[in-house]
């Protein structure tokens, strides 16, 4: 829960200090994105091997190893001399998040009997929620008085003092103990995630985006007959035939974070640029809508114990999508009141769906693939995250939005509201996904 909740701040405090990092080295909005999607992309692109890992060498290993990684370039990111330095250290971070992630969600599922399963991965999502929540209010005062810098430095203190819990745990768990690590699945699940990922958020830079986006389609049909031929493979492709509930789950979880992941990066351009409010207070506004998420998780989780968690879910997603649409219509002019509910209604809408979707997840494998269910549900998510930050970063530059000092408002306004109204359109796909889960009687 420690790292979770660590592992989520850093991601989500970045977006309040990316105002901060922009003046100090003079960065456009399309490279501050990047300093957001960097860390992302790193997951996405490590999670499956690093599970698999995980479930050959031992979870709490690697969980360990990867703790001490990932608070070692937390420290190095506090000295970094440019935009690009710290968008390599980003995405590095990424990876490493990667070793923690995975193995978590497994080592919980292992421990608790599952008829407790749902309130356990509701108070491991509030540490999520917590952590989100945190990132934006204390990431605001830390740039205010300290500077974004310090930021990076005292996450990574914290980071590092939950070590020591981890060092007390006696037992370890494996998934495949002892198998031959599937190399070849690897390479090419590390050379699809790139592709398509990078490929979609360079679609409107000239021809290059569309090559690299369809090369990463083909590399996705090699993985998956790789997959189906290889005795040990990173990510069992027989998991998702004939499994409604999986599936489906996955794909709504990968939808889902795709049109929420950006809330909170264009809200705090929405709060300090537009409206020209300081750092603090726009990390106060969107604290709300992690308060909510954190505060109602649990409680989501434990009810999706004893109701299909699908239901539960589907009306989470349905009330993200509202409450997206009602941001589409922000002006420059709009009461912070107003803004500050529309985030509180999103915050129990996503409370609502993802303790119930990974209780789903989970109930519909056998305890022996916990472990590849994590990391793919944990893949599904950075990789609808990277989509999210994607689709900012091109609707930004069809907008023409280069400078955040005030020049390009109109512009900076107008892409934020388009991006809204697209965010709650693959909310509605993200509902026709979690209800076609729903088991045909008879």
């Amino acid at each position: 829960m420690i790292t979770s909740f660590i592992g989520a701040m850093v991601g989500s405090g970045i977006n309040v200090a990316l105002p901060s990092i922009g003046r100090e080295f003079n960065a456009m909005t399309g490279d501050l994105s990047w300093v957001a999607a960097a860390y992302l992309f790193g997951s996405a692109i490590f999670n499956l091997p690093l599970g698999k890992a995980a479930d050959i060498l031992g979870r709490k290993r690697l969980y360990k190893i990867g703790i001490v990684l990932f608070s070692v370039t937390l420290f190095i990111a506090g000295f970094s001399v440019s935009v690009d330095f710290l968008m390599d250290i980003r995405f590095l971070q990424g990876g490493l998040m990667a070793m923690v992630f995975g193995p978590g969600m497994a080592v919980l599922a292992s421990v608790f009997d599952k008829k407790e399963r749902g309130r356990i991965l509701g108070y491991q999502t509030a540490s999520v929620y917590v952590g989100l929540t945190c990132g934006p209010a204390l990431g605001g005062l830390i740039c205010e008085y300290l500077g974004w810098r310090w930021f990076f430095f005292l996450t990574g203190a914290v980071a590092a003092a939950g070590l020591i819990f981890m060092l007390q745990v006696k037992e370890e768990w494996y998934g495949d103990r002892g198998a031959p690590f599937d190399f070849k699945g690897s390479l090419c699940y590390m050379i699809t995630a790139p592709l398509i990922l990078y490929g979609f958020s360079k679609i409107t830079d000239g021809p290059l985006g569309p090559w690299l986006f369809v090369a990463g389609l083909a590399a996705l049909a090699m993985f998956i007959y790789v997959e189906r031929h290889t005795p040990y493979p990173i990510l069992d492709v027989n998991m998702f035939l004939g499994n409604r509930v999986f599936t489906c789950s996955n794909l709504a979880a990968m939808l889902h974070y795709a049109s929420t992941f950006a809330i909170s990066f264009l809200v705090s351009m929405y709060l300090q640029v537009i409206c020209g409010l300081s750092a603090p207070v726009a990390g106060g506004i969107i604290l709300l809508q992690f308060f909510m998420m954190a505060s109602l998780s649990p409680k989501a989780g434990a009810l999706s114990d004893r109701i299909d968690p699908g239901v539960v879910a589907s009306v989470g997603m349905a009330i993200n999508s509202v409450g997206l649409f009602a941001l589409s219509w922000l002006q420059r002019d709009s009461s912070l009141i107003t803004v500050g509910l529309l985030l509180m209604v999103i915050g129990v809408g996503f409370a609502l769906f993802s303790s119930p979707n990974n209780n789903a997840i989970l109930g519909a494998c056998v305890p022996k693939y916990y472990g590849t269910a994590s990391s793919l549900l944990a893949t599904m998510r950075i990789i609808g995250q990277a989509f999210s930050m994607a689709i900012v970063t091109i609707i930004m530059d069809v907008n023409s939005v280069q400078s955040i000092t005030g020049a390009d408002n109109d512009a900076l306004l107008g892409a934020i509201k388009i991006i809204f109204r697209i965010f709650s359109l693959i909310c509605v796909f993200g509902i026709m996904a979690s209800l076609a889960r729903k088991k045909k009687e008879g």
